[in-house]
């Protein structure tokens, strides 16, 4: 066993954003930025082994749970520039992160449902998947919503938060990712 953990859970995924969140002082000289959001996951899991499924018995993982948290006190925003469109935009970035973050919660947790649920023959080969598996989600949250280093796609495609129609529809594509339970990478595809 890995942690003995008794629960799988998800939490931290439904937040509203709201300008309190935004704790840090915003950077001195200049920038175009009129704010900064920041959200992460993280990730603990257990693991068992499991010779229930005959043939395909070897490590299963096993109460899976991830925290999606709201980084306040390094997000910052620009009091004379602050409007409910630039909290939408903010709260986007959020929103790709903590979906991410479900999408791997469920992803994980569906790999001991099915016909064919996934089993190991080492534990190193589990290991060694699951943390494949988080690397590649946390690189879609970079590559998605950016860092206070790297630009990604959603500021560059919606110009942070400038171009009103690039920005209705990611939007919309994550409130109905939010709704319909739609993995986030399915419903911004093609934006």
């Amino acid at each position: 066993m890995a942690m003995a953990l008794t629960r799988s859970f998800l939490e931290g995924h439904e937040e509203s954003l709201i300008w309190a969140d935004f704790q840090a002082t915003a950077p001195g000289g200049s920038t175009s930025e009129a704010a900064f959001a920041s959200a992460r996951f993280d990730l603990n899991y257990d693991y068992e082994w499991d010779d229930s499924q005959g043939a395909a018995h070897g490590y299963r993982v096993d109460h899976v749970q991830v925290t999606v948290e709201v980084e306040r006190t390094i997000m910052w925003s620009v009091k004379k520039d602050r409007s409910d469109a630039l909290l939408q935009h903010e709260q986007g970035h959020y929103d790709i992160v903590a979906l991410l973050g479900r999408d791997l919660y469920n992803e994980l947790s569906g790999w001991d449902s099915g016909t064919k649920p996934k089993r190991f023959r080492k534990e190193s080969d589990l290991k060694d998947e699951v943390s494949r598996t988080l690397r590649r989600y946390k690189k879609l949250a970079l590559d998605f919503a950016g860092s206070s280093s790297a630009v990604g796609a959603y500021d560059k495609k919606t110009k942070h938060g400038r171009d009103a129609k690039a920005q209705e529809l990611w939007t919309a594509a994550l409130v109905a990712a939010r709704t319909n339970g739609t993995r986030v990478v399915k419903a911004l595809g093609g934006l």
